[in-house]
């Protein structure tokens, strides 16, 4: 470029056009005059943001925020979930942007671990209500100071994302598992729709563990009106919604905590499942926590919609009136808001038989 450059400079300087000087270098006369100025190209970036459609905020303001809230426990985010919290906050944000303020601090995530397998993927439930289909699942949480695994159960629906129940035991039988779900009914399930109504129909999935195949528990179940479906052996993904909450434990809880005993770590879980439900976002279900969803739906804010693309189902969601600006809400008080709205739909409760043998 500089050579071909120096040669049209020499004929211009001899009396001839640059254009033609130019043209016969293979060169147009645009690049030929074009000097660099040196920095990025393009138009400069932003240096502020506004906020509340009146208030200009600088960006080391907006990165402090930022920081604000990734430094609470249990809430490493993405740019794109951090963009969704700063418009909660009244910030007029892309995600562009808020990926350049977060990248310049280093505030991003690691990028994840590549899959070094593709795995068949499989049609996963698609629940048109809460509380529909329900999964179960086992973990082992690694007890350092007593050199022994735990056991983590945990139901969770897979429509709003919701942690049901969890207990964490040395030894989990079958009987626990029954145990658990007797709180799950009368929590969630009883004060939503009462579980023998006819037009309810609520599915719990799980693998084949024994504590899950045990003739007394499929008993205990279909005596409360609740299906049981198993997934088929060495197929986790139809599993996937409690397969993946139970990676987030492992990343959030188990790789950075080393327990002393049971009791340490159900202190720490149980702080996790606080934040988890009532403050840490998930993409799915629209960048909200779960219980500020399951809010909006019993509001009737939000709409959910499948569409089929190829072999597979998308469910996606979505607003039917405006964003809510749940982060103005003290969590005492959202959370007795939820419970009136849940509670007032019926009081009847039928107690569950539990068997034990």
């Amino acid at each position: 470029m500089k050579e071909r450059k120096a040669i049209i400079g020499k004929f211009i300087a001899k009396g001839m056009k640059a254009e033609k000087a130019s043209m016969m270098a293979g060169m147009s006369k645009s690049s030929y005059y074009y000097r660099p100025r040196g920095g990025k190209p393009g138009r400069p970036s932003s240096t502020h943001c506004l906020k509340d459609n009146v208030l200009l905020v600088s960006n080391e303001e907006v990165v402090e925020d930022i920081r604000t809230f990734l430094s609470g426990e249990f809430m490493e985010n993405g740019y794109l979930k951090v963009c969704h919290e700063l418009k909660d906050m009244g910030y007029e944000i892309g995600k562009n942007k808020t990926y350049r303020l977060m990248k310049e601090n280093r505030l991003l995530l690691p990028p994840p671990q590549k899959a070094k397998r593709e795995y068949v993927q499989y049609t996963q439930p698609l629940p048109s209500e809460p509380f529909e289909k329900i999964e179960m699942d086992i973990k082992f949480i690694y007890i350092r100071g007593q050199h022994k695994n735990a056991l983590l159960l945990t139901f969770l629906d897979t429509f709003t994302r919701l942690p049901l129940g969890w207990e964490l035991q040395y030894s989990i039988r079958h009987q626990t598992v029954a145990a658990l779900f007797d709180r799950v009914i009368e929590n969630w399930l009883q004060p939503y729709h009462p579980c023998f109504e006819e037009k309810v129909k609520v599915c719990l999935r799980n693998d084949n563990d024994s504590r899950f195949v045990a003739k007394d528990l499929q008993n205990y179940l279909k005596s409360n009106f609740v299906d049981q479906e198993f997934i088929l052996p060495a197929t986790p993904q139809q599993n996937a919604h409690i397969e993946s909450f139970h990676s987030v434990v492992e990343e959030l809880v188990c790789k950075k905590y080393e327990f002393e005993d049971i009791h340490q770590a159900r202190e720490i879980l149980d702080r996790f499942f606080y934040t988890y439900t009532f403050r840490r976002t998930i993409n799915s279900i629209l960048y909200l926590p779960p219980a500020v969803f399951f809010h909006e739906w019993l509001e009737g804010n939000i709409g959910v919609s499948n569409k089929k693309k190829g072999n597979r189902t998308k469910q996606t969601f979505f607003f039917i009136g405006q964003r809510p600006k749940w982060l103005s809400v003290p969590i005492e008080e959202f959370y007795n808001r939820l419970n009136d709205k849940v509670t007032k739909k019926d009081d009847i409760f039928v107690e569950p038989s539990l068997i034990e043998s």
